[in-house]
């Protein structure tokens, strides 16, 4: 995999061009490890996709790295995670870890008592929902919506599912259920709103073109500031803005000839857990052209409980 900045959202509409890939490449998969996977179709996934139900990688030039989806069942009682996949080459770099944390993370935020379940054949997707909290389970304890497993007869191994009459198969079932949380531990609500703060330095951009006059520090600062008063961070329907970023301090540098040349500005981040510092850090990175720093001190938390350092980097627009 080049070094290339992957960006982890939530899918929509636009995504349904790579629909066809997703379904080619799942399929591919399943047949490669030797193992059975229900059939998808390219117009399930662009359902998933129009109706806010899965989350895509891609990188910034427009190529899909990976997918996955949830759907609901038995009048929200649960929630399934479904159909992750990673393109070949971007394996092995956290995708995976990336998209199964934002589409667990969606289920719960958009359905905090519904309770979550995954089956699947794949060790590491075992080891990704462990860390995750979820516990495996008889295939009694998750759904019986026949809708669910009406999408398992297309698997190769629905036989052995049926002759065990849907008690067990060759899939493991693991389940999330958040009544089941210790309730004696500290709770991180989703909507607990936490703040940091950057101190932003602008500087003259060259322009790209033979002979132009570029941009004084000034004007890329200005640019920089209305990115920040209008971007609006991907949101699940119905839910409160996730991120809210605010300049809230402007110097210009024209009263101060030691800061000549360059503007400076600082930006209040206002937060919850729907986004990571570092997923929210490398968004900023991705658009603006002033360099910034991230006051530690300013952290309404310690900053180890959140590192940023060992997690996969990625969104989003």
């Amino acid at each position: 995999m080049d070094n290339q900045m992957i960006f982890v959202r939530i899918a929509n509409i636009d995504d349904s061009r790579y629909a066809q890939e997703i379904v080619e490449e799942t399929a591919a998969s399943a047949i490669a490890r030797g193992s059975g996977i229900s059939k998808r179709s390219v117009e399930s996934i662009i359902g998933k996709m129009k109706n806010g139900k899965a989350v895509i990688a891609v990188t910034g030039t427009g190529e899909w790295v990976g997918f996955s989806y949830f759907e609901v069942w038995e009048n929200n009682a649960f929630v399934s995670n479904s159909g992750l996949i990673v393109a070949p080459r971007f394996r092995n770099a956290g995708v995976a870890r990336a998209i199964k944390e934002r589409i667990f993370r969606m289920s719960r935020r958009m359905y905090p008592e519904a309770r979550i379940f995954s089956i699947t054949s794949g060790a590491a997707i075992m080891k990704l929902n462990s860390q995750l909290g979820f516990e495996p389970v008889s295939f009694a304890e998750i759904t019986h919506d026949e809708g669910f497993w009406e999408g398992c007869k297309s698997c190769i191994n629905y036989n052995i599912l049926e002759n065990k009459r849907k008690c067990n198969c060759l899939c493991t079932a693991m389940l999330f259920d958040p009544h089941k949380q210790d309730t004696t531990a500290p709770q991180n609500k989703s909507n607990e709103q936490r703040l940091m703060v950057l101190d932003c330095v602008a500087y003259p951009r060259n322009s790209l073109v033979p002979f132009a006059e570029g941009t004084n520090a000034l004007c890329t600062a200005l640019n920089d500031i209305k990115w920040f008063s209008a971007y609006v961070f991907p949101i699940e329907r119905d839910l409160p803005n996730p991120v809210r970023m605010e300049v809230v301090e402007i110097h210009t540098g024209l009263y101060a000839p030691e800061l000549a040349g360059q503007c400076r500005f600082t930006v209040e981040i206002h937060y919850d857990q729907s986004y990571t510092v570092k997923e929210i850090l490398n968004t900023i990175k991705n658009h603006v052209h002033c360099k910034f720093t991230l006051r530690a001190e300013a952290f309404s938390f310690n900053l180890a409980e959140e590192s940023t350092q060992g997690s996969f980097v990625s969104n989003n627009y």
